[in-house]
């Protein structure tokens, strides 16, 4: 079973909350993935924490959850206790201002706009991947930062929760867009943009974009799937290329991929995590 099902399944039990939590280094972390192939999880990579309330017996949801994910045996399991609070403002505390540079910063909608003179980029945190605490994620919007995109489109492949296409049209592009499979992804999207007052379209497929090709493409995703969208990727470009979500060891492989049509560098790296760039 992948995560995903997995997750809808204990969701609709009588529980608080589900958090999927990865045991792996960062590198080594399914953090993102191709939709196209369901991420598979183990007790080896992950482990689920539960939060319920204690008048449900933890008993009697591992047997439940035996039941509802098909297991062969009962899950091990540890239990805590915690003392009753507001839950809701527990988790918004998880998530804080996230400084990019000393001109732009991420914040959620529950932290004070104020205070800060350059762009501020609110990310209603969500199933969309892109918060800008991921080291690609920061690459992608320094990217942004450091080239002038004013008055230029802007295609962001693989948009996740659309905090790169928000982020251009507040630095000034012309017009943005985004391409995301996941349609819960699509729907953060479409609410960050509404937060952040600017007018994107998030589509699921090439087919529904308004544009033929456009200024820049920025695409922030697994290094697999970079590689296998460079045709689509060089119909889409009219004059710069990013890409991020690459190793340091993948870098000569997404290289050599692209060589047909442009020429790719790095162009910075955070935590073995680096960002290719390039112009037509």
């Amino acid at each position: 079973m992948n995560l995903n099902d997995a997750m809808d399944k204990l969701l609709e039990m009588n529980i608080v909350s589900v958090t999927i939590l990865d045991k792996r280094e960062v590198k080594d972390s399914d953090w993102f993935h191709d939709h196209t192939k369901p991420l598979a999880f183990s007790h080896k990579t992950h482990q689920i924490s539960i939060l319920i309330d204690d008048e449900y017996e933890t008993i009697k949801l591992v047997d439940n959850i035996k039941i509802k994910l098909d297991l062969n045996e009962s899950p091990y399991f540890v239990e805590k206790r915690f003392k009753d609070q507001d839950w809701n403002t527990y988790t918004q505390s998880q998530f804080n201002e996230i400084i990019v540079s000393k001109s732009l910063r991420i914040i959620p909608p529950w932290l004070n706009k104020q205070g800060f003179e350059g762009n501020t980029i609110i990310i209603q945190p969500g199933s969309g991947f892109g918060t800008g605490t991921h080291p690609t994620t920061r690459l992608c919007l320094k990217w942004l930062e450091n080239n002038d995109i004013s008055n230029d489109s802007l295609l962001d492949f693989g948009s996740g929760s659309g905090v790169l296409a928000i982020t251009a049209k507040k630095l000034g592009a012309s017009f943005a867009e985004g391409i995301e499979i996941d349609p819960k992804a699509i729907d953060n999207a479409n609410h960050n943009a509404m937060l952040n007052g600017v007018d994107i379209h998030f589509h699921k497929t090439e087919e529904s974009l308004k544009d033929d090709s456009y200024d820049n493409v920025v695409a922030n995703i697994l290094s697999d799937t970079i590689i296998n969208i460079s045709p689509k990727l060089k119909k889409l470009t009219r004059k710069r290329l990013a890409l991020s979500g690459i190793l340091i060891d993948q870098v000569e492989r997404v290289i050599d991929t692209y060589s047909d049509w442009i020429c790719l560098k790095v162009s910075e790296e955070i935590d073995d995590w680096v960002l290719l760039n390039g112009k037509l």
